[in-house]
């Protein structure tokens, strides 16, 4: 999942998941880093959160499994 849904974060994410996974990635987009961070504790554990903080700079983000809840998702 990535926020925010800007043109050039979704160039980026398309080029991501089709350049380095053969398979593929599923790839969503949300309105808000909040939207984002509940979507982590419904979805597998193998979710992972981009958050593009400008052009060159983003935070991803691990669903901590251990988490009672998205709040205890970290940036790392």
């Amino acid at each position: 999942g990535f926020w925010p849904p800007t043109a050039l974060a979704q160039e980026i994410m398309k080029k991501v998941a089709f350049d380095n996974f053969e398979d593929g990635l599923i790839t969503e987009e949300y309105l808000s880093e909040e939207e984002l961070e509940e979507a982590s504790f419904l979805k597998p554990s193998n979710f992972v959160g981009v958050v593009f903080k400008g052009p060159m700079s983003y935070q991803l983000r691990f669903r901590d499994a251990g988490a009672a809840s998205s709040v205890h998702t970290e940036s790392r």
